[in-house]
């Protein structure tokens, strides 16, 4: 089972705008967030919001991070919703209170064929929507347990996939008014109708079944043509601009199945009209163009075979000027030479069509190290590209030279991409136990990107040097990084007073809870103006309706004085504070339960 992860409030205040961020923490304060469960990487709670009934939240993580997060309430306004705003604080801030619950595949192991069915018809009853994702997830599903090398087209439920693309750009059509008030069919996404087809097509091609995609992309694209002639007039020409948007992926999709399924020159023909046609009538056309050039060219094209043979020239694979769609198409050829093992076809193409990172990484593969080594150190100057390289050179146990190609990368001038670079350097050394090249790695980690956990990091594999390294490093803290950065890694020293002063001269600050909760102890004081502050900024601007934000914040004030034994001074800021907003009457109940 996965950890429950820990997530620091500057990497949620990213996801957020001010708005969502501010409301966010009302509803946390609130209390209004329930029901938060952790499961294997899911976590799940309910918010309840102005409407009756609570709205649900998920949030998946995977190794790097939140992957994806929804919520059940119509926000669409930019960054993520105050409800997921409000469970990711309580996640922050509660996270030893989060109930844990076992994986759904730990649950189910033990069943047998009979029990899994009879548990999927009961669910079915229960839940009647779960039944629309068990008819678009089996058809995946059987995909991938097929056996057979050529299997029969009649087992492609093209019907089924049909229903299901105009179900979708009808459902996918957003009714109402947005934020700013604009209508909010703008914000729709028409092409999230075509994603199960994708899907289906994308399985049958990494299983070498191309014909089978290619009967999947036909019913696709017809229904995607009805599905779009059935929707008003006004909504077609609104979005006529960007049609092919929504049709890019499914345009490339053809392209491969075509260069993949070894067609006839006469099949090779059919499809170039058909698809030559529906360029010209179909929503969104223009973005099949690349697949009826794969249809036309083939794997016969004259300048295209001379490529693949070594023929490196300016116009690369192309007879004239290369059309705007060249990488794509290049990239989808490379990807089925790769399959075909057709290796120094895959380089020569790449060199051709100006894939120099893919023809670089091909190197590798090839046992080509030496020769890749030499070509980056000559000709690229981009941290993120070296990275790469470094990367696929461990993959293929080439540690040694993908260390000293990392470290080439470090003294680049550009800095994008350094960071990165550092800290991948610097944990993949202490893996393989060089602790100098951790070290100076770290130091650099550090210096590139100045976080708490690279300031950890460099603690961790600094060892006796710690000492010296620590007052160099936070001097350079000190000159001038974010100050949420910088208040993280002063409160990890326990170096309070240097937090507080981040905080005081900072123009905008997000962490201020963390820093309240960490010096309340030893600067009370200090801790409870910054509540007074948050809470007097409600009250003299007469929020009614955020009045109770203000009562917890200056709850939270209350209680540091009176741990702090100073019950005076609290008893005389209420006084003060009820005198001067005595005709509030919405506010004042809330202040005489804080005597």
């Amino acid at each position: 089972m996965k950890d429950i992860p820990h997530l620091t409030e500057a990497e949620i205040r990213s996801l957020a705008n001010a708005q969502s961020w501010a409301r966010g923490e009302d509803y946390y304060r609130s209390n209004r967030v329930e029901n938060m469960l952790w499961r294997d990487g899911l976590l799940t709670a309910e918010v309840e919001g102005s409407e009756y009934a609570a709205y649900s939240v998920q949030v998946q993580f995977d190794e790097q991070g939140i992957s994806f997060t929804d919520c059940t309430c119509p926000y669409d306004w930019g960054g993520d919703c105050k409800h997921i705003i409000a469970t990711l604080l309580y996640l922050s801030r509660r996270r030893d209170e989060i109930e844990q619950r076992p994986a759904v595949a730990d649950l189910i192991d033990n069943l047998n064929r009979d029990q899994l069915a009879d548990l999927i018809t009961k669910l079915s009853v229960s839940h009647p929507a779960i039944v629309d994702d068990i008819e678009r997830i089996i058809p995946l599903a059987a995909i991938s347990t097929q056996t057979s090398s050529t299997p029969s087209l009649s087992k492609v439920d093209t019907n089924l996939l049909q229903r299901q693309i105009r179900a979708e750009l009808r459902s996918s059509l957003k009714t109402g008014y947005d934020y700013w008030g604009e209508e909010a069919w703008y914000d729709s996404n028409l092409g999230a109708a075509l994603e199960p087809a994708i899907a289906q097509v994308q399985a049958y091609l990494n299983k070498g079944e191309a014909r089978a995609a290619l009967a999947v992309l036909e019913a696709a694209t017809d229904a995607w043509d009805d599905g779009i002639d059935s929707l008003d007039e006004y909504v077609r020409d609104s979005f006529e601009d960007v049609a092919e948007e929504f049709t890019a992926e499914l345009g490339e999709m053809w392209a491969e199945a075509l260069l993949m399924a070894d067609l006839t020159p006469e099949e090779q023909q059919d499809w170039k009209d058909i698809l030559a046609e529906l360029v010209e009538t179909i929503f969104g056309g223009s973005s099949l163009e690349i697949a009826v050039t794969a249809a036309e060219h083939g794997w016969t094209y004259p300048p295209l075979v001379a490529a693949m043979q070594g023929s490196i020239i300016i116009k690369g694979a192309w007879e004239a000027k290369s059309p705007p769609f060249a990488n794509e198409l290049a990239q989808i050829r490379l990807r089925i030479l790769a399959q075909r093992e057709q290796f120094q076809e895959y380089l020569n193409l790449a060199q051709a069509e100006g894939q120099y990172m893919l023809y670089l990484h091909m190197l590798i593969k090839q046992g080509e190290s030496d020769k890749t080594m030499a070509e980056a150190r000559q000709n690229l100057t981009a941290p993120d590209d070296i990275h790469a390289l470094a990367r696929t050179l461990a993959d293929n146990e080439e540690i040694e030279k993908a260390f000293q190609l990392a470290q080439h990368g470090l003294t680049l001038e550009k800095s994008q991409g350094k960071a990165a670079l550092a800290e991948w350097l610097r944990d993949q050394a202490s893996v393989h136990q060089q602790p100098e090249l951790a070290l100076q790695a770290a130091r650099q980690a550090l210096t590139e990107n100045v976080t708490l956990a690279n300031y950890q990091a460099l603690q961790q594999v600094s060892g006796e040097t710690w000492e010296t390294l620590r007052a160099e490093m936070l001097q350079v803290i000190a000159q001038g990084v974010s100050a949420d950065h910088k208040a993280d890694i002063y409160l990890y020293e326990k170096m309070y007073k240097h937090a507080i002063e981040v905080v005081d001269q900072a123009a905008w600050f997000s962490n201020i809870d963390k820093v309240i909760e960490a010096v309340k102890t030893d600067y009370p004081d200090w801790a409870f103006q910054q509540c007074q502050k948050r809470a007097e900024a409600i009250m003299d601007a007469g929020k009614a309706k955020n009045y109770h934000v203000a009562a917890e914040w200056l709850q939270r004030g209350r209680e540091i004085l009176l741990s702090a034994g100073k019950k005076d001074m609290w008893n005389a800021y209420l006084d003060q504070a009820m005198d001067k907003h005595q005709r509030k009457y919405k506010l004042m109940p809330m202040l005489r339960e804080l005597r």
